[in-house]
């Protein structure tokens, strides 16, 4: 077996703007370990939606604790949020500081979860609302939502992000042509108190391909490889216990938060084993919306999730978020494991040099079916995780 060579063992904000929105301290009453997933709201800002003044769609506490998943054909929606449309939105918290962990799994580490579901059982169709992801680091510490945000720009996002940066005017009054197209889905004072009569909301708007209910992989209907990725509420949550997405509880005892806590690989198509569904992401992927630079994160305190499309589906109505979870990626050293002693360490990276030379797929740790110095720096970041400076560097 071949040593790596010696360049590989030295490689070892713009916020949504409301009129009006609830601020919210909600603690999760779940049984499990609230550190798992976010514990707090701490704020929910709806825009005009069909689902925002039905108490069954509007209680912002049930984005809090782990998802109810209803498997790759159909949601369970008994627990989830709307946002409304364009750019309605909220803002979670964790009990804990979001970890840029090198010890995760393709390097993720978070996952959110809404009500997506796979369209005639097909992966790539999906009944699926993208949703924009937002994060923001409390460097000032001083436990308020006052540090810059960052955006995950995703597969489509236009660059710099800012150029997708649009406003959205709504009132409560049917006779002018300013939306909702249904007063009804404006908020209603009944759940909104004191709401004005109109307001703006202010999101990323992501691109046409979009605009539909029925979200088809631009790969084609017959890809392996994911073509959209970096945006919640596009994958469908799994039964818990549904080890191999096929709808069926193999796994009746594991919890939800060792299964709700591993990350499907956003670049492949269908659901990885052992893991139950939703939208990850890795927090090396955040920029700074107006420039573009990398944000340099070791971790977030909120995350910001927001309707990121404008457009009415016919009679099924506005595209809306729906969110029922937002978990932090548990780290697993093992997936980094090559060698078969359950341990990352550099007889690890010995082995990878083996699996690049013969073209393994067991060197593409990233997951998106290329081999390339980024796998390899996930494996060195893993190794040498005791070494800050390969945590909060690139």
């Amino acid at each position: 077996m071949s040593r790596p060579s010696s360049s590989l063992l030295r490689a070892l904000r713009v916020s949504a703007v409301n009129v009006f929105s609830f601020s919210l301290c909600v603690l999760c009453a779940s049984a499990v370990n609230a550190s798992d997933f976010a514990d707090r709201v701490i704020s929910y800002s709806p825009a005009p939606g069909q689902f925002i003044n039905n108490p069954a769609y509007n209680d912002p506490s049930r984005a809090l604790g782990p998802p109810l998943g209803g498997g790759t054909l159909s949601a369970d929606n008994t627990k989830v949020v709307s946002l409304g449309g364009f750019a309605g939105s909220i803002i979670l918290g964790f009990d804990h500081t979001v970890l840029d962990d090198p010890r995760n799994p393709f390097g993720l580490d978070c996952i959110v979860f809404g009500n997506a579901f796979w369209v005639g059982g097909n992966a790539n169709r999906r009944w699926a609302e993208g949703t924009v992801i937002e994060i923001s680091r409390d460097a000032n510490g001083n436990g308020l939502v006052d540090d810059p945000w960052f955006i995950i720009p995703g597969s489509h996002l236009t660059i710099p992000p800012d150029n997708s940066h649009q406003s959205q005017a709504w009132d409560d009054n049917p006779s002018t042509p300013t939306p909702p197209a249904n007063p009804a889905w404006y908020p209603s004072a009944i759940f909104y108190p004191g709401f004005p009569s109109s307001y703006s909301t202010m999101g990323f708007l992501l691109p046409a391909l979009f605009n539909t209910q029925v979200l088809q992989n631009p790969n084609g209907l017959a890809a392996m490889r994911e073509g959209i990725w970096g945006y919640a509420d596009c994958s469908p949550t799994l039964l818990l216990g549904d080890t191999n997405a096929d709808n069926i509880v193999d796994h009746p005892s594991i919890t939800a938060a060792e299964f709700f806590t591993n990350p499907d690989n956003p670049f492949a198509v269908g659901i990885t084993p052992n893991t139950g569904g939703g939208d990850a992401f890795d927090i090396r992927w955040a920029i700074d919306p107006a420039t573009s630079l990398p944000a340099h994160l070791d971790g977030f305190d909120f995350i910001r999730l927001s309707t990121g499309v404008n457009f009415i589906a016919g009679p099924v109505g506005e595209i809306s978020t729906e969110v029922s979870g937002v978990s932090d990626v548990r780290p697993r050293e093992s997936f980094f494991d090559l060698t078969g002693d359950s341990i990352a360490t550099v007889e690890d990276a010995y082995a990878y040099e083996s699996f690049v030379a013969s073209a393994s797929s067991a060197a593409d740790l990233n997951g998106d079916a290329v081999i390339d110095s980024r796998d390899r720096e996930l494996l060195l970041r893993c190794i040498r995780r005791s070494e800050p400076v390969d945590i909060a560097t690139p």
